[in-house]
């Protein structure tokens, strides 16, 4: 395994060599892995290219960005020549896909995340990019086709990783990339507030009992709170429904560090983190496996929610 980038030529060199093509995102994906891998299968499709997405179900949310026919179950996958894996930190993230990544004859890794493991046969991984999806638009961008839909799918991706540009991640390249898109007359009011503004009635609930199960830990510097199956039965939802409450947890004053938990199943729990600045929760992520960024990272622990929670909150003591 080679811990360096190759060019963003050199991918688009082997992009081009290929014409059988099948793209993965992390499990459970998120606004920045739908919208990068449809955004870059749909300018591959344009290009004649045979493209397959393998994406996990995900929150109906993210049903505003385009392309969503590409998305294909794996048993509908052939052997792949190429195989080309998007905001996803390392080939276990890839889940299901990575049968198919490993079965490819080249791999090409192209990601974000600080705490990637370079796992691909060629890889980009710049981690000051706000976004996977900026780091795709300046790959395609006036080398491969863009149209309106691809402009959304990359605009709706860098949105939700840059929280609406309020993260620190936002750069002026992030901004010009973000003007350029717009350019192309994208839905991006519809587009934002589909991501940012509108949740179903049993997402409201989950969160209301998330809100309700907060905790404060360590003199204020730690909020917390977890979820349940049995929460999530009783509101009616689903685990898809969860990923906006880890936001509102951050936001709670003078808090340094906010964690959230939930079932997967009695002994798989998913554990999500942010830190303020000076606390490095990809590394309080890494301890169980995970990974992410510094100031946002996440992981699955192998035990009960109430011993995972112990586990972690015994790393944050020390962090503290």
């Amino acid at each position: 395994m080679k811990e360096r980038n190759d060019s963003l030529e050199k991918i688009r060199e082997i992009i081009l060599a290929n014409e059988t093509i099948v793209l993965g995102g992390h499990t459970n994906p998120d606004g920045d892995a739908i919208g990068a891998n449809l955004a870059l299968a749909a300018s591959l499709r344009i290009m004649g290219k045979n493209v397959q997405v393998l994406l996990e179900p995900f929150s109906k949310k993210y049903a505003v960005i385009p392309n969503g026919d590409l998305i294909t179950e794996k048993e509908n996958v052939s052997k792949a020549e190429l195989f080309i894996a998007l905001d996803c930190g390392d080939m276990g993230r890839l889940q299901g896909a990575a049968e198919v990544f490993q079965r490819a004859n080249s791999t090409i890794n192209i990601d974000h995340h600080a705490s990637n493991s370079f796992f691909g046969q060629y890889n980009y991984v710049e981690e000051n990019a706000s976004s996977t999806c900026e780091i795709v638009y300046q790959l395609i961008k006036g080398h491969f086709p863009i149209d309106g839909d691809i402009a959304s799918a990359l605009y709706a991706g860098i949105i939700y990783d840059t929280g609406g540009f309020r993260h620190s991640s936002t750069t002026p390249t992030t901004m010009e990339a973000v003007g350029q898109l717009m350019a192309y007359h994208i839905p991006f009011t519809k587009i934002y507030n589909a991501l940012f503004d509108s949740r179903n009635f049993s997402e409201m609930k989950i969160m209301g009992r998330a809100f309700d199960k907060a905790e404060i830990h360590f003199d204020g510097k730690l909020i917390c709170s977890s979820i349940t199956m049995q929460d999530i039965g009783e509101c009616n939802g689903t685990n898809k429904e969860l990923d906006a409450i880890i936001n509102y947890l951050k936001g709670v004053n003078d808090t340094k560090i906010a964690c959230f938990f939930y079932e997967k199943n009695e002994m798989d729990v998913k554990a999500s983190f942010r830190g303020n600045d000076g606390y490095d929760v990809c590394a309080l992520a890494q301890k169980f496996g995970g990974g992410g960024h510094i100031k946002a990272a996440g992981c699955t622990i192998a035990a009960p929610i109430a011993k995972a929670k112990e586990m972690v909150f015994a790393e944050i003591e020390k962090m503290l």
